[in-house]
């Protein structure tokens, strides 16, 4: 056997089975981790938002 041949098998092998793979991750609920950090970016704005309004909620019930 070819070492050569070999590592060409296995790379065939390899694009063969990637998407198929990655299909499998995202149906499981897996997300890439670039996919990952604007969406925990995003989190943290809303908490934000929603903690001021929160505390304008509060200054407006103090005021009546």
């Amino acid at each position: 056997m070819n070492p050569f041949t070999m590592m060409k098998d296995a790379k065939n092998m390899e694009k063969m089975m990637k998407p198929a793979l990655e299909k499998f991750m995202k149906d499981a609920g897996f997300v890439k981790k670039e996919e990952l950090e604007p969406l925990k970016r995003r989190i943290a704005e809303l908490e934000a938002e929603v903690s001021k309004m929160k505390s304008w909620k509060k200054k407006i019930y103090q005021e009546l």
